[in-house]
């Protein structure tokens, strides 16, 4: 839990810098969670730090314009917003919105770049 917060604190002051530094470190912060937060032993506490990290990634992927990443961020998403929705959560309603923002960015980007 406590790196999953880290990682929600980083990534808050990440989307705040013109830099990249921050967010880079939220993606470590959410990887350490996912360490912890296996989808075998926690899967809602799985989801809500891959998705984290996917939000992390898709910030990442828009500041360096990279096409790799985003479409890395729009698995995660996916992967986030299906347990959710699975599980009936409340949360699904967040990653739906945050996929939806994905999906949109890796569009744009395959429309301008083919990295």
């Amino acid at each position: 839990m406590t790196q999953n917060n880290l990682g929600a604190a980083l990534r808050t002051l990440g989307e705040r810098e013109a830099g990249t530094g921050r967010l880079e470190e939220a993606v470590a912060a959410y990887r350490a969670a996912l360490e912890e937060r296996t989808r075998e032993r926690a899967p809602l506490q799985w989801a809500m730090s891959l998705g984290n990290q996917g939000i992390a990634l898709m910030r990442l992927a828009e500041q360096r314009r990279n096409l790799v990443g985003a479409r890395q961020a729009l698995t995660q998403l996916e992967l986030a917003y299906d347990v959710f929705r699975d599980a009936q959560h409340v949360n699904a309603g967040y990653y739906a919105a945050q996929l939806s923002e994905a999906q949109k960015m890796v569009g744009r980007l395959t429309g301008s770049t083919t990295h």
